[in-house]
Protein backbone atom coordinates (compact mmCIF):
# COMPACT_ATOMS: atom_id res chain seq x y z
CA UNK A 1 0.00 0.00 0.00
CA UNK A 2 1.74 3.60 -0.95
CA UNK A 3 0.80 6.16 1.62
CA UNK A 4 1.15 9.95 0.61
CA UNK A 5 3.17 11.77 2.14
CA UNK A 6 2.85 15.70 2.57
CA UNK A 7 6.10 18.05 4.11
CA UNK A 8 4.91 21.37 6.50
CA UNK A 9 7.72 24.00 6.62
CA UNK A 10 8.61 26.70 8.99
CA UNK A 11 10.43 28.59 6.83
CA UNK A 12 13.22 31.14 7.36
CA UNK A 13 16.95 31.06 7.79
CA UNK A 14 16.35 28.82 10.84
CA UNK A 15 13.47 27.02 10.13
CA UNK A 16 12.16 23.51 10.40
CA UNK A 17 10.01 20.60 8.47
CA UNK A 18 8.10 17.77 9.37
CA UNK A 19 6.41 15.17 7.47
CA UNK A 20 3.28 13.45 7.85
CA UNK A 21 2.06 10.15 6.36
CA UNK A 22 -1.43 12.06 4.89
CA UNK A 23 -3.76 8.91 5.43
CA UNK A 24 -3.52 8.02 9.16
CA UNK A 25 -2.16 11.02 10.04
CA UNK A 26 0.98 10.59 12.21
CA UNK A 27 4.07 12.12 12.33
CA UNK A 28 6.62 10.67 10.75
CA UNK A 29 10.18 12.41 11.26
CA UNK A 30 11.18 16.08 11.34
CA UNK A 31 14.31 18.09 11.33
CA UNK A 32 15.52 21.56 11.50
CA UNK A 33 18.26 24.03 9.85
CA UNK A 34 19.72 26.83 10.40
CA UNK A 35 21.89 28.77 7.65
CA UNK A 36 23.38 30.92 9.86
CA UNK A 37 24.60 34.74 8.29
CA UNK A 38 28.29 33.91 9.71
CA UNK A 39 28.57 31.79 7.06
CA UNK A 40 25.59 32.26 4.93
CA UNK A 41 24.58 35.74 3.09
CA UNK A 42 20.71 35.92 2.92
CA UNK A 43 20.78 34.89 -0.80
CA UNK A 44 22.95 31.88 -0.31
CA UNK A 45 20.70 30.73 2.43
CA UNK A 46 17.97 31.19 0.62
CA UNK A 47 19.61 28.86 -2.03
CA UNK A 48 20.54 26.64 0.49
CA UNK A 49 16.85 26.49 1.65
CA UNK A 50 15.86 25.43 -1.60
CA UNK A 51 18.22 22.60 -2.09
CA UNK A 52 17.05 21.33 1.03
CA UNK A 53 13.39 21.62 0.43
CA UNK A 54 13.70 19.66 -2.72
CA UNK A 55 15.85 17.24 -1.76
CA UNK A 56 13.44 16.31 0.98
CA UNK A 57 10.36 16.39 -1.49
CA UNK A 58 12.66 13.63 -3.37
CA UNK A 59 14.00 11.68 -0.85
CA UNK A 60 10.73 11.10 0.73
CA UNK A 61 8.35 11.34 -1.64
CA UNK A 62 6.58 13.64 -1.20
CA UNK A 63 3.01 14.66 -2.44
CA UNK A 64 1.97 17.85 -1.44
CA UNK A 65 3.95 20.46 0.59
CA UNK A 66 2.77 23.21 3.14
CA UNK A 67 4.67 26.20 4.31
CA UNK A 68 3.52 29.27 6.67
CA UNK A 69 2.18 31.85 5.02
CA UNK A 70 3.99 35.19 5.71
CA UNK A 71 2.28 38.35 6.79
CA UNK A 72 3.46 41.80 7.97
CA UNK A 73 4.52 42.74 11.21
CA UNK A 74 6.70 45.53 12.74
CA UNK A 75 9.70 44.30 11.06
CA UNK A 76 9.18 45.29 7.60
CA UNK A 77 12.64 43.96 6.51
CA UNK A 78 12.12 40.72 7.85
CA UNK A 79 8.70 40.36 6.06
CA UNK A 80 10.52 41.04 2.63
CA UNK A 81 13.47 38.69 3.47
CA UNK A 82 10.75 36.18 4.39
CA UNK A 83 9.10 36.94 1.03
CA UNK A 84 11.93 36.29 -0.75
CA UNK A 85 12.46 32.79 0.26
CA UNK A 86 8.40 32.21 0.06
CA UNK A 87 8.94 33.36 -3.71
CA UNK A 88 12.26 31.00 -4.15
CA UNK A 89 9.95 28.07 -2.75
CA UNK A 90 6.96 28.82 -4.78
CA UNK A 91 9.56 28.86 -8.02
CA UNK A 92 10.93 25.76 -7.36
CA UNK A 93 7.02 23.96 -6.63
CA UNK A 94 5.54 25.65 -9.75
CA UNK A 95 8.87 24.38 -11.75
CA UNK A 96 8.78 21.09 -10.58
CA UNK A 97 4.98 20.65 -10.44
CA UNK A 98 4.71 19.81 -7.03
CA UNK A 99 1.48 20.73 -4.95
CA UNK A 100 1.51 23.19 -2.54
CA UNK A 101 -0.56 25.36 -0.07
CA UNK A 102 -0.21 28.26 2.35
CA UNK A 103 -1.30 27.90 5.97
CA UNK A 104 -1.93 30.93 7.73
CA UNK A 105 -0.25 31.24 11.38
CA UNK A 106 -3.28 31.69 12.87
CA UNK A 107 -5.29 28.62 11.49
CA UNK A 108 -2.66 26.50 12.96
CA UNK A 109 -2.33 28.14 16.02
CA UNK A 110 -6.00 28.28 16.65
CA UNK A 111 -5.96 24.38 15.66
CA UNK A 112 -3.30 24.00 17.88
CA UNK A 113 -4.76 25.69 20.56
CA UNK A 114 -1.34 27.91 20.14
CA UNK A 115 -3.25 31.11 21.36
CA UNK A 116 -5.03 32.10 24.20
CA UNK A 117 -4.51 28.67 26.62
CA UNK A 118 -5.17 29.90 30.08
CA UNK A 119 -4.37 27.06 31.99
CA UNK A 120 -2.20 27.79 35.58
CA UNK A 121 0.57 25.78 34.60
CA UNK A 122 0.68 27.14 31.15
CA UNK A 123 0.75 30.75 31.64
CA UNK A 124 3.57 30.11 34.88
CA UNK A 125 5.76 28.40 31.85
CA UNK A 126 4.93 31.23 29.67
CA UNK A 127 5.57 34.29 31.77
CA UNK A 128 9.23 32.47 32.42
CA UNK A 129 9.76 31.93 28.62
CA UNK A 130 8.75 35.22 27.50
CA UNK A 131 10.96 37.10 30.08
CA UNK A 132 13.89 34.60 28.31
CA UNK A 133 12.21 36.56 24.91
CA UNK A 134 9.53 33.58 23.23
CA UNK A 135 6.27 34.50 22.37
CA UNK A 136 3.58 33.42 23.95
CA UNK A 137 2.24 31.18 20.37
CA UNK A 138 5.76 29.87 20.50
CA UNK A 139 5.65 28.51 23.62
CA UNK A 140 2.09 27.15 22.97
CA UNK A 141 3.25 25.69 19.86
CA UNK A 142 6.17 23.81 22.26
CA UNK A 143 3.88 22.68 24.77
CA UNK A 144 1.31 21.42 22.18
CA UNK A 145 4.11 19.24 20.17
CA UNK A 146 5.21 17.85 23.65
CA UNK A 147 1.46 16.85 24.62
CA UNK A 148 0.30 15.60 21.14
CA UNK A 149 3.45 14.10 19.90
CA UNK A 150 5.79 13.85 23.37
CA UNK A 151 8.50 15.15 21.54
CA UNK A 152 10.52 17.64 23.92
CA UNK A 153 11.82 20.29 22.35
CA UNK A 154 12.92 24.29 22.88
CA UNK A 155 12.96 24.59 19.41
CA UNK A 156 9.84 26.54 18.20
CA UNK A 157 10.72 26.56 14.56
CA UNK A 158 10.50 22.57 15.03
CA UNK A 159 7.48 22.37 16.91
CA UNK A 160 5.38 25.59 14.33
CA UNK A 161 6.46 23.08 11.86
CA UNK A 162 5.10 19.86 13.01
CA UNK A 163 2.14 22.04 13.83
CA UNK A 164 1.23 23.19 10.46
CA UNK A 165 1.48 19.82 9.31
CA UNK A 166 -1.10 18.57 12.35
CA UNK A 167 -3.17 21.42 10.67
CA UNK A 168 -2.69 20.16 7.26
CA UNK A 169 -3.74 16.39 7.78
CA UNK A 170 -6.52 17.21 9.59
CA UNK A 171 -7.63 20.57 7.05
CA UNK A 172 -7.04 19.68 3.21
CA UNK A 173 -8.18 16.93 1.20
CA UNK A 174 -6.17 15.46 -1.28
CA UNK A 175 -7.70 13.43 -4.35
CA UNK A 176 -6.71 12.17 -7.63
CA UNK A 177 -3.18 11.67 -9.94
CA UNK A 178 -3.87 15.47 -9.93
CA UNK A 179 -3.46 15.48 -6.59
CA UNK A 180 -5.30 18.76 -6.05
CA UNK A 181 -5.73 19.97 -2.44
CA UNK A 182 -8.55 22.01 -1.37
CA UNK A 183 -9.62 23.21 2.52
CA UNK A 184 -11.84 20.90 4.24
CA UNK A 185 -15.22 21.54 5.22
Amino acid sequence: MVFIKILAIDQARNGAWAIFNYDTKELETYGTFSFGNKKYTYAKAILAIETLVDELIKEHDISAVFIEDIQLRVNVQSFKKLAQLQGVLVNLFEKNEYLYSFVAPTQWQNYCKARGRTSKEVKEKIKTLENAGKKESKILSIQFVKEKFHIDTDNDNLSDAICIGHYAVNHFEIEGKTLHVKEKQ
